[in-house]
Parts: C-alpha cells; sequence; structure tokens
C-alpha cells in the first residue's frame, strides 16, 4: 500500500525534469504499478537525427530499464532499448569482472529480476561504492542474513510436507519440483510477514502439478472425471468414486487444505474457501 501510496503521489506530481535518469526513474516506477504514462517524455532527449543525447552510464542504465517496460508500438522505447543496449556492451569491456551493474542489467533487465535475488547481488556492488553508507549496509547484509534463515525454516517444512506427500500417496509419477516452485513463490513475495503466502502457494502449487499430471498423462477419461467429481464434493466420503491409487492423494489433498486452517488462524483461515474453489474450477473437466 505504501509503495502503491508513493506511486500515486508521483503521478500527480506533474513532474516535467530535464535529468535523463530521473524521468527513466519515474516512467519506470510508474509504469511497473499499472499508471498510463507517455513515452514521449523521451523524445526531448533525442537530436534533430533521432540519437539520444546522453554519454554518462548511470543515465544510460535508467533508460534501459525503463525501455523494457514499453508496450507494442512505441518506438521511441524501442530505439533506446538498441542504443542502451549497444552502449552498455561497450561500457562492460571497460569494467572490472562481475558482479557490476551493467553486467546484471545486460543479463535481464530490472523488472525481470526476483527481488531477493537482486538485493543480493547490489549488496557487494554496493560495498565497493565509494560514497556507501556503513549503517546501511551492515543493516542490508543482517536483513539478507536473517531473511536466508527463514527461507531455510519455510523450504524445511514445505519438504518435510512433500516428502509425507509421497509416502502417503504413492504417486510415481509426480514431478520433484518442490524447491523450483518454492523459489518461484519467494520471487513473487519475498517480504518476512508473506511467509504463510509463500507456504501455502507453493503447496498448491504442488498440488496442481499433480492434478495437471494426472488429468493430460496418467488418468484415463474416466478416472480424471472421477476426481474431478470428488473435488467438487471436498469431502472425505468422496473416497469411494476414485480408482485405489489416487485415494491417498485425494485424502492428503483434504488434509493439507485443513492444516491451512490451523495454519492461517481463525482471523485469516476464510480465505482457504476461495482455495477451494479455485482448486474446484481448475478440475473442471
Amino acid at each position: 500500500m505504501r509503495t502503491r501510496s508513493t506511486s500515486c503521489c508521483v503521478y500527480n506530481s506533474g513532474y516535467r525534469g530535464e535529468d535523463l535518469r530521473s524521468v527513466s526513474l519515474r516512467f519506470y516506477l510508474l509504469r511497473k504499478h499499472g499508471y498510463d504514462v507517455s513515452a514521449d517524455a523521451f523524445l526531448g532527449f533525442k537530436d534533430d537525427e533521432g540519437n539520444f543525447l546522453v554519454e554518462d552510464t548511470r543515465s544510460i542504465l535508467s533508460l534501459y530499464d525503463a525501455a523494457y517496460l514499453r508496450t507494442r508500438g512505441e518506438k521511441v522505447l524501442d530505439e533506446a532499448i538498441t542504443f542502451t543496449t549497444s552502449h552498455l556492451q561497450g561500457v562492460l569491456q571497460q569494467l572490472s569482472p562481475p558482479p557490476n551493474e551493467v553486467y546484471l542489467a545486460l543479463e535481464a533487465p530490472l523488472f525481470r529480476r526476483a527481488r531477493v535475488v537482486e538485493m543480493r547481488n547490489y549488496i557487494p556492488i554496493y560495498e565497493n561504492d565509494a560514497t556507501k553508507n556503513e549503517s546501511i549496509l551492515e543493516f542490508a547484509k543482517l536483513n539478507f542474513n536473517l531473511l536466508q534463515l527463514l527461507y531455510c525454516e519455510e523450504l524445511n517444512k514445505i519438504t518435510l510436507w512433500w516428502k509425507e506427500l509421497h509416502d502417503e500417496s504413492k504417486l510415481g509419477f509426480s514431478r520433484d519440483r518442490i524447491v523450483e516452485m518454492y523459489f518461484w513463490m519467494n520471487g513473487a513475495c519475498y517480504e518476512p510477514q508473506y511467509s504463510h503466502s509463500r507456504i501455502i502457494l507453493t503447496k498448491i502449487t504442488a498440488l496442481m502439478t499433480i492434478l495437471d499430471d494426472f488429468f493430460d498423462t496418467y488418468g484415463t477419461t474416466e478416472q480424471s472425471m472421477q476426481l474431478a467429481e470428488a473435488i467438487k464434493r471436498w469431502d472425505e466420503s468422496a473416497t469411494e468414486l476414485l480408482p485405489s491409487y489416487i485415494k491417498s492423494f485425494y485424502l492428503y489433498l483434504l488434509k493439507t487444505f485443513h492444516s491451512f486452517d490451523d495454519e492461517l488462524g481463525p482471523g485469516k483461515s476464510h480465505h482457504v474457501i476461495y482455495l477451494k474453489e479455485a482448486v474446484c474450477i481448475l478440475s473442471k473437466i
């Protein structure tokens, strides 16, 4: 909410700067949060021949990141990507070996990077900055290390759950990608207050992967329809509809959702209803 409020203030400020870095940062912030801002602001930084009038690397990096939030038909941003990529590739050859900001930018634009990984990548870069604030640097390292402890605890819980699912369901066809799924959810919401979200979303994604494999590959049409009907009923008595080899998985699915109620507590457990509805919708044949 705070970020959205900040974006709104920036959007309503009516800023018309002559500094390319500031204009690029403003454009990036607003586009990233869904505001309809025109790319025409960058036309003022081109000469009569259509070349960008910028040489300092910091401004070029800002323009590079902003340009990747383009939409179809925004010619000035297409040209900005071509210009900045070429310029940054030339700059990279003159810099010390990675990691550095230019190398990371060329590897992937800012908005495509997982923020927690970006945090880890930027710490050594900031550490070598002559203007760094030692207190901020120390807090950044401490914060990252504390987050790693939290992530390890979460992954431990998820891995134990995954092993238990395999032991109880004995489904040999399920893809073992639980760490990958957790990292995916971590990239979506890395902040410590979203611990429940990461754990629950990872478990749901893993369950949906198994359902996807069953419906698409391993289950017959009749068996898929039986499982879909059982999920619609969402009750242990529905196991009578299922073939024997999928009954244990179905019961573990119900057990997992019951655990969500306990994990979220009485104040938030009502959200589980919507998760159940989503699974029912996805399971429709």
